[in-house]
């Protein structure tokens, strides 16, 4: 993905479906979402996409990284809970294990169900939440449709599952309707 830009997006300045799939911000990597922040601003849920958010596609290694970023969520007091459609139970089980955390496997994203159950499972208001995943399409505008704040992160890999691959496609061009909204972060040009 070259043109992945980090920043906070003002999603007042959007209308229409470019609206509906912006994120509340982008970020180069997991890790850039800071648990201090998240809890300053009232957070207590952070919902979670698994392949190429928190480790590359396909996968069964958990980076340390995200691992560690996980322990800093707890640290903080926050839950994390990771939110999927796979059909690969098993590796889900075995991710989520090896994370500490618990997941909700549901329809597909971005039907809001999974959202909202993982609002009502954790006693959260979506005001609360936070979802962080890879994908407009998906977890992004699944967040959104729910009324959860979405933050959007560059993928971690390039290999993908090949409706995904058609899903960057179009994420692709609207890329450059929702870059009318975003503020770059301090740390990149303009």
């Amino acid at each position: 993905m070259r043109e992945f830009r980090v920043g906070l997006f003002d999603r007042d300045r959007l209308r229409g479906f470019a609206r509906q799939i912006c994120p509340s911000r982008a970020v180069a990597c997991v890790v850039d979402v800071n648990p201090l922040e998240l809890k300053a601003r009232g957070k207590k849920l952070v919902l979670l996409d698994v392949d190429n958010t928190l480790m590359p596609w396909h996968g069964d290694c958990v980076p340390e990284s995200s691992r560690a970023w996980i322990a800093g969520l707890r640290k903080e007091g926050l839950i994390a809970c990771v939110l999927s459609n796979t059909r690969r139970v098993d590796r889900l089980q075995r991710i989520a294990s090896a994370l500490g955390v618990e997941f909700i496997r549901g329809r597909f994203k971005p039907n809001p169900t999974m959202y909202h159950q993982a609002l009502e499972k954790y006693g959260a208001r979506p005001e609360e939440a936070v979802m962080v995943g890879d994908q407009l399409f998906t977890d992004v505008w699944g967040a959104n449709r729910a009324g959860i704040e979405a933050v959007w992160v560059k993928p971690i890999a390039w290999r993908e599952f090949a409706g995904t691959k058609i899903s960057r496609l179009a994420e692709a061009m609207a890329r450059a309707s929702i870059y009318r909204a975003l503020r770059p972060s301090p740390k990149e040009p303009a």
